[in-house]
């Protein structure tokens, strides 16, 4: 392998697991995966199976443990987040707990009320660590989780939203968290949903946007929909980082003046950062629920610092239905990735109620705003018939393009045995085309849910993909990847950079590309380092990561089944 860096440096060496990772000062490195699997020939089945109990996943969400109740809050959540929260190469996993308001005693009478928990991995094998992580153990009605390294001290943090109020969870190193929330600004009261992290304002530090649901406490008396809508929406927020003075990081409010829901607050749910109009900042998406959905990009402020009266230097104009993205259903979870590879991002919005699920194609950008094709029915499945939540493209069968993941479960939840329903697996054919894959794929195998938060990752650091799913009220799920088929690359990121661009080109020149992001699916964060199935490519011809805010990584001819870590530029 041969690399270009913009800075010259020294090269560290560490052990991950059983792989050498070289982390070159500057802007590149490699870790070799030593005794990682030959692949087979693409176009093997695709086979997936629970392993959460074999491999020490033992956790069951607590809403509706004494029966079912018309708690909205216990209906939707939560989330789950994959994070190295102690630095060994090898991604923990994080699950957001919660129960029904109307439980509360039933708890407390049993020993106290359930909490959110974390498990270590090690080699590939879970073990429960939340009590001795300090301050993760959160007994709250718990939403869902984003992970990043938010005061870029080279630990991953956790934000956890709740029915209740916001939790900022500080890594202290060694996998130990401290509830720091309220110093940091970041506490607010209510029900809030998604979150997404990543550096909107441009200076450097990770910001935070968070989806507003509802307001309990604002009954709607005139209303004449169904729920949300007999409730007040709650605003969405915006959190700049103030950066580090002294102590700890702060963030301060600016949702309003930023220009995020400028004209009334609506229902969301789930939220992504990406570079949609392929500028170079981020934009807003988020899904709102039996509100159109919304689309903000990210602008500098009209007419300068002068008319500026924030400071902000950026503001978020709404362009959802100028870009025709403003999908009316009750939107949940959001996928962006470029499933068609033409170099831009595309977008899955999963719906409730059996509506058809939103799918979006990218278009070159109009006078540099985001376009988008409705593309929902162009594919070939027929994306409707479920309530679905938690969503990803990746490519699990390691042939080059993206497949979709799709987890579903019904609401409102009047039985978890009614209300419970398989996850879907769809196999993209290659132009624009999928076809459904969830029998072949073993997936009507595993126990039907009342699935929420999903998250992807290759959790036992062999190459290929793998998912864990939430089930509302139900044993967590761990879908192995058993597939053997195609190599692999991965990239990762050393610290938290979200909107960071890698392109990868084969041998025929075939380009592949990923974006890095931190939240998404619903109410999840998924793994943080870039993949990429190779199909039976044995090289690579070139890597080329594009950071934010400047500077670029190029490597070239890297082998493959193996996983590079890339600092950014100095």
């Amino acid at each position: 392998m041969r690399h270009s860096s913009l800075a010259a440096g020294a090269a560290l060496a560490v052990v991950v697991g059983a792989a050498l990772v070289g982390v070159f000062r500057g802007d590149a490195g490699v870790e070799s995966a030593l005794g990682a699997p030959r692949r087979g020939d693409p176009g093997d089945t695709l086979a997936f199976r629970d392993v959460a109990a074999e491999r020490g996943l033992a956790f069951r969400q607590a809403a509706f443990r004494f029966g079912t109740s018309a708690d909205p809050a216990a209906m939707v959540g939560g989330g789950l987040c994959w994070l190295d929260a102690d630095g060994d190469g090898w991604l923990d996993l994080f699950v957001v707990n919660g129960f029904a308001q109307q439980d509360r005693g039933d708890w407390l009478k049993r020993g106290g009320l359930p909490t959110s928990r974390l498990f270590h991995n090690e080699g590939g094998r879970f073990t429960d660590v939340t009590d001795e992580s300090g301050d993760a153990g959160l007994p709250v009605r718990g939403q869902g989780c984003v992970a990043a390294d938010l005061d870029r001290d080279g630990d991953t943090d956790l934000f956890v939203t709740t029915a209740e109020r916001n939790v900022l969870l500080w890594n202290d190193g060694g996998g130990t968290f401290s509830d720091g929330g309220e110093t940091a600004g970041v506490d607010a009261f209510g029900w809030h949903a998604g979150a997404a992290v990543g550096d909107v304002d441009g200076d450097g530090w990770p910001d935070l946007v968070v989806a507003g649901y509802v307001d309990l406490n604002k009954p709607i008396a005139s209303a004449t929909l169904g729920f949300p809508n007999t409730h007040e929406g709650r605003r969405d927020l915006l959190y700049l980082s103030n950066g580090r003075a002294g102590g700890r990081v702060t963030f301060r409010e600016v949702g309003l003046e930023a220009g995020l829901e400028a004209a009334r607050f609506e229902s969301g749910l789930g939220v992504v950062l990406s570079v949609l109009d392929r500028d170079g900042d981020l934009d807003v998406y988020l899904a709102n629920d039996t509100n159109p959905n919304r689309l903000y990009e990210n602008v500098p402020w009209p007419g300068g610092a002068d008319a500026d009266p924030a400071g902000l230097g950026f503001r978020f104009e709404e362009r959802a239905a100028s870009a025709g993205v403003a999908d009316p259903h009750s939107g949940m979870g959001i996928a962006v990735a470029d499933y068609d590879g033409d170099g831009r991002g595309d977008l899955f919005v999963t719906n409730a109620r059996r509506q058809p699920h939103a799918v979006y194609r990218s278009l070159p950008p109009d006078e540099t705003e985001p376009s988008f094709a409705d593309v929902r029915d162009d594919l070939g499945p027929h994306f409707a018939g479920s309530t679905g939540w938690g969503v990803a493209w990746a490519d699990f069968d390691l042939d080059t393009d993206l497949d979709l993941y799709l987890a579903n479960g019904g609401i409102p939840v009047t039985s978890l045995a009614a209300d419970a329903d398989n996850s879907q697996l769809f196999e993209n054919l290659g132009g624009g085309r999928f076809r459904e894959a969830t029998r072949a794929a073993g997936l009507l195998g595993v126990d039907p849910s009342v699935g929420r938060g999903s998250a992807v990752a290759d959790f036992d650091n062999d190459g290929d993909l793998d998912v864990a799913l939430v089930s509302l009220g139900g044993a967590l799920q761990l879908l192995e990847n058993t597939s053997t088929a195609g190599n692999w690359l991965e990239l990762e990121l050393d610290g938290s950079h979200p909107g960071a661009e890698a392109t990868v080109v084969l041998p025929g020149g075939l380009t592949l590309r990923r974006e890095a992001q931190a939240g998404g699916s619903f109410l999840s964060s998924e793994d943080p380092r870039l993949h990429f199935g190779l199909g039976p490519a044995s090289q690579v011809r070139s890597v080329v990561v594009r950071w934010p805010g400047g500077g670029e990584t190029r490597l070239t001819d890297v082998e493959v089944n193996r996983r590079l870590r890339l600092e950014a530029p100095r």
